[in-house]
Formats: structure tokens, sequence, C-alpha cells
């Protein structure tokens, strides 16, 4: 199976101004994450794509495929992934070789393990129709669960099992090419996961109170 190990970075951000080039222990997000995916891939199959051409030069810095600056469009507050990866794997089909999947990695949950991934990777190579994503539990657990409906509150009720809630964590999405054109995101109706339990590696930055939280963690690891 030819996958592509995908890492994208746009400069522009909501929250938190340059997100991806925020630092723990001293390296930036994008470092920390095209750190981890070199020990997983080989270069070849390594793409870094960013419009910022700072992004660029570290990720060439690093040995990195970065052919070009993300076209102004694909680097929108709106632009979905999907077509920001669509635009990655055409390039590189018409440079190299038909891909058969694709791994997505991003910056903003900068903290891996080599063995979850390589557990991931076999899972969904047992399966490669089907997505993977991975996840942490989210702290609604429950066999009565509350959404509002119109202006009040009702009950969310599964009588067979309780509720155990998932979010993505952001470390990685793995999908066959076939279904990401298909379904035109890395979500699907019918997904695999592989659930994380380390609370650094659970990190995404999205907020300032998220980076302070990674910041604090990483510490306690060095």
């Amino acid at each position: 199976m030819r996958i592509i190990y995908l890492i994208l970075a746009r400069k522009n951000s909501k929250r938190i101004k340059n997100k991806n080039l925020l630092k723990l222990n001293n390296k930036t997000l994008i470092e920390l994450t095209i750190d981890f995916v070199k020990k997983i891939a080989p270069l070849k199959h390594i793409i870094f794509s960013t419009d910022s051409e700072k992004m660029r030069k570290i990720a060439n810095n690093l040995g990195v495929k970065t052919p070009w600056l993300r076209p102004k469009n694909l680097s929108l507050d709106n632009t979905s992934s999907y077509k920001t990866s669509i635009h990655a794997i055409k390039w590189y089909e018409n440079k190299f070789n038909k891909i058969d999947a694709v791994a997505l990695f991003q910056p903003t949950s900068p903290f891996r393990s080599k063995k979850h991934f390589e557990n991931a990777l076999k899972k969904f190579k047992k399966n490669p129709k089907i997505p993977l994503v991975s996840v942490k539990k989210v702290g609604l657990t429950g066999d009565k669960i509350l959404i509002k409906k119109n202006k009040y509150m009702t009950y969310f009720t599964n009588k067979k099992d309780k509720v155990n809630t998932y979010i993505p964590n952001g470390s990685f999405y793995i999908i066959q090419k076939k279904a990401l054109i298909k379904n035109k995101s890395f979500y699907a109706n019918k997904m695999n996961y592989y659930e994380m339990f380390d609370n650094l590696m659970n990190i995404d930055i999205d907020t300032p109170d998220d980076y302070l939280m990674a910041k604090k963690l990483s510490s306690k690891k060095n």
C-alpha cells in the first residue's frame, strides 16, 4: 500500500496568532510534528503543505518536501483539510506515483507515539475501506444524557449500553484515497479508531489555555 504522509500548516489562525509556530521544549509545533513523521515514513513520501514562507523554510531545512506555497484560495479560514489534501495528492501523483491512502497530521497535536501510529496503521490495513481516526474519550459518560430540544432539555437515553463520548484528538487520520474523494472529508458515517489515554498526546492546541496546558504537561515529561 502506497501512503503519503501529509502535514498541513496554515499561517493564519483565528484564536492564536501564528499558532503553528508556537514553541514547546524549544521546538515549534511544526518541527515537533515533522520530527515525528520522519520516524515513521521515508522522506520521499512526506509532504508539508503551507502558505507560509517561514514555515516552508523550516520544513525544507528538515528535509521535507515543500514544493510550493499553498494557493490563497486553499488558505482561508473555511478551507477544508479535504481540499488542501487533494491539492497535495494531485501534485504528488503528477510528479511521482499514484497513491492508495493518506495519513494526515496536525501540528496542533504535537506529541505522538511511534508505537501508537504503527498499531493504528496495522488496524487500518486490515480494513482499508474504512477511515481511521485517533480519538480521546471526553468527560461525558452515562445512561442519561441531556440534550437541547427546542427551548428545553430532554433525555437522550440508550437503554442497552451506557453512552460513551469521543472526539478526534488531532494526532492522526488515515484514509484510503478513494474514500477521501467519495466522502470529501477525512470523516465518514462509519470509522475505525485508535483511542489514546495519555493526557499529553491528547493535547490539541486551539486556544491559549490549551497552549498553557501543553507547556505544563510537556515540562513534566522532561
